[in-house]
């Protein structure tokens, strides 16, 4: 078994996705938040594999190669370092847990409020959540997704995805749900109206489309 936790390590557990959910892997990746930013990635697993690409033993026949563009930059390193035991110090992963918690309960409440719940959806886990925009029949509606980001963007919050981070706190939680109201106060004018006589500009359209 193989784990990707290039998105969930360091976000679900400072062991991965896998400690999480209690999965025991044979190989693991690890990318982008191991060192905040900088240049590095990861390839772990259980020796048995990984010696197949170590050059520990000089008789043994290497089966893969380990390679990396920027596999020799100590500073990248220093950075792993110093994020480990930033995150060890400060609880940073619980603490986006439990914005997260907060984000949902609030986004959820106030979809309640104004009558938008049927189509605007948010769920996932605490520390990675994602919403959805739902037109009348149930589909995703990209131009419901592109109106609410429309309404938000006017009121400083960007959040076409939503990616949790340390320094979100109460501050950027009060900023958001009064960016929520906004939105949603045109939102639920859409749903009623056609949103259509609402947006700006041209809606946001799939990455993976075969036609521009």
């Amino acid at each position: 078994m193989q784990t990707d936790e290039t998105i969930t390590g360091f976000r679900w557990n400072l062991k991965g996705g896998q400690k999480f959910y209690g999965v025991n892997p044979d190989l693991s990746t690890f990318g982008k938040a191991m060192a905040n930013g900088y240049s590095l990635a990861c390839l772990a697993g259980k020796r048995d594999i990984m010696k197949l690409a170590s050059i520990e033993f000089q008789d043994q026949e290497r089966v893969f190669l380990l390679s990396s563009t920027h596999g020799a930059e100590m500073s990248s390193l220093g950075a792993f370092v110093a994020n480990v035991a930033f995150m060890n110090k400060t609880n940073a992963i619980s603490k986006q847990w439990e914005y997260g918690e907060a984000l949902i309960k609030m986004i959820r409440r106030k979809a309640i409020e104004y009558g938008v719940e049927h189509s605007f959806k948010i769920d996932g886990v605490a520390c990675s959540p994602f919403y959805l925009t739902l037109d009348e029949i149930g589909s995703n509606s990209l131009k419901l997704r592109t109106l609410f980001n429309q309404e938000l963007i006017k009121n400083n919050v960007l959040m076409p995805w939503i990616s949790i981070s340390y320094r979100h706190g109460i501050k950027e939680l009060a900023l958001t749900e009064r960016a929520i109201d906004s939105a949603f106060k045109i939102y639920s004018k859409a749903l009623l109206n056609g949103v259509d006589k609402y947006l700006e500009g041209e809606s946001i359209k799939p990455v993976f489309r075969k036609f521009n």
